[in-house]
């Protein structure tokens, strides 16, 4: 688990799972897209979308042992997390100040590409800052 900057925004991570690239504290994301009630949202958002797992499920099958967090304590088992998509969808439905640079790259510069030549490439971005990962 790493604590990182995502798109702008801090965010503890889990990399080196075979499935997942990135794995996101689900809770962490809640908060950063300024959703009033973090954990109610996460249960929502789980429901609604049919989304995120239990860490502990994602562990066990793969031999992973439960990966610390930012307090140096083993994270419980039934911690949701998030894949990449999911954050995003999180992100873009909150209203934080924390979460704006990245709903407005999004909004202002990586649709209207894709829209208008098929394609996003951020190396050429006008906003590389919220670009790095």
């Amino acid at each position: 688990m790493h604590g990182v900057p995502f798109k702008g925004i801090e965010l503890d991570v889990l990399v080196g799972h075979p499935e997942h690239d990135l794995l996101f504290v689900a809770f962490q994301v809640a908060e950063a897209s300024g959703l009033k009630n973090a954990k109610s949202s996460v249960s929502n958002i789980r429901i609604a979308h049919k989304i995120g797992r239990q860490l502990g499920t994602l562990v066990q099958d793969q031999c992973i042992s439960l990966p610390l967090d930012t307090f140096g304590k083993r994270m419980r088992s039934n911690v949701v997390m998030f894949n990449e998509p999911e954050v995003y969808r999180m992100l873009m439905s909150g209203h934080a100040p924390a979460s704006e640079p990245f709903r407005k790259w999004v909004a202002e510069e990586v649709l209207p590409t894709i829209r208008k030549t098929g394609k996003y490439d951020a190396e050429q971005s006008t906003n590389p800052a919220v670009l790095r990962t």
